[in-house]
């Protein structure tokens, strides 16, 4: 599909773009006050989220703007899958892509807090390899990992491949070591702890850590201490295998069409491959602004949410897996995220105890277009105005 699809998505957006206000609010006597405000702060959100589908250039979009207390509004607009004709909801399905990373941290907290990882202990240990720059004797830590300090290569070649068959263990060692030494072509010249590089293998080693220290793959070590727990019912690291319509179709934005594009799948999944709903990642996020703990469910303990968003030495904006980024006046820490037909944000202002996300299934940040990415951008911040009214 390339020219003339545009149309459609402007017209199923304008009849479908929906959103739930203040959902969760207790029966109270306020509540009709809340319901018209949550009322208004829905209508607001549907109308930005429309003219975000022009701007952005994207099939279609969910979007949240939460409290620690509530969902202020959660829903979707445009369309999930042309072919279909299915419209985005607050439970449609999307590729999360680098947000992911924020559940990778996550876990490797949880394991800190039982005792079983150290941020600052050399990671070989946990890994089962070698994991030293060839040029420097400096050991690369977790916290290195996390916060994109190891100096480790992103090899976009070898690092896009499917991961059919391809366990993160094996793929990992194949890449970073080379006859039994480090490899390396995996690693900058930079020595580790020196310097920032945004790494998706560094990303993946802390999950391989993860996955080694608690005997289970990394996703199941995820859905039994993260997902399950905060009833993240819709998300998964796998993408639906075949287009359904509770799932968002991947698109690339071509000759003023839709490219749609084939599921994703990669050999360092923990850092990219999180398929998740607008509705379940409200729920991270408002757990994190409740300082790791969501309707008695407690993932983490404060200090350790604390330690996970506060920035690393040497890098004022970077934290461990979280970006530290400025929205308006506010300071927020989050991730954005991007892939082949994959654009999504989700960012949280500690202060204010607000939070915001965006996930679209269209390549506004991976255009290079700096008025699309600007647009998903600016729908974030105003997400957050939303949830801060």
């Amino acid at each position: 599909m390339r020219r003339g699809v545009i149309g459609v998505v402007m017209a199923l957006a304008a009849a479908g773009c929906r959103s739930e206000r203040g959902a969760g609010a207790n029966a109270s006597a306020n509540a009709s006050a809340d319901a018209r405000a949550g009322a208004d702060a829905g209508a607001g959100a549907e109308e930005k989220a429309r003219g975000v589908l022009e701007r952005a250039q994207v099939a279609g979009l969910a979007f949240a703007a939460v409290t620690r207390e509530r969902d202020v509004v959660v829903g979707g607009a445009g369309v999930a899958d042309l072919a279909r004709r299915s419209g985005v909801t607050a439970e449609t399905v999307f590729e999360a892509a680098s947000i992911a990373k924020l559940v990778v941290a996550t876990c490797v907290m949880q394991l800190v807090e039982d005792g079983k990882l150290d941020l600052d202990a050399d990671a070989s240990k946990y890994v089962g390899m070698p994991l030293r720059h060839p040029r420097s004797a400096t050991p690369i830590t977790l916290r290195m990992l996390l916060s994109h300090r190891a100096s480790i290569r992103d090899r976009q070649d070898e690092i896009a491949s499917a991961r059919a068959g391809n366990a993160l263990a094996t793929f990992l060692a194949h890449y970073m070591v080379e006859n039994t030494k480090p490899r390396a072509a995996a690693f900058l010249d930079a020595a580790p702890g020196t310097s920032t590089s945004y790494s998706n293998v560094g990303a993946s080693l802390a999950a391989l850590a993860v996955e080694r220290v608690a005997g289970e793959t990394f996703a199941e070590v995820s859905t039994h201490r993260v997902l399950e727990p905060l009833r993240m019912r819709d998300t998964r690291w796998v993408a639906p295998l075949r287009p359904s319509a509770s799932s968002a179709r991947p698109y690339a934005r071509i000759d003023g069409g839709f490219l749609a594009l084939p599921s994703p799948s990669h050999a360092l999944y923990p850092a990219v491959d999180l398929h998740a709903s607008a509705r379940d990642l409200a729920r991270f996020a408002r757990a994190m602004l409740r300082d790791g703990e969501l309707e008695g469910a407690r993932i983490l303990a404060p200090a350790s949410v604390h330690t996970m968003m506060s920035a690393v030495a040497g890098d004022g904006d970077q934290a461990l897996a979280w970006q530290l980024r400025s929205i308006g006046s506010a300071r927020v820490a989050g991730h954005e995220g991007e892939d082949a037909g994959a654009t999504t944000a989700l960012f949280l202002d500690l202060a204010a105890g607000t939070g915001a996300l965006v996930l679209a299934n269209g390549d506004a940040f991976a255009s290079e277009d700096p008025a699309r990415a600007a647009a998903v951008q600016t729908f974030l911040g105003e997400l957050l105005g939303i949830a801060a009214r």
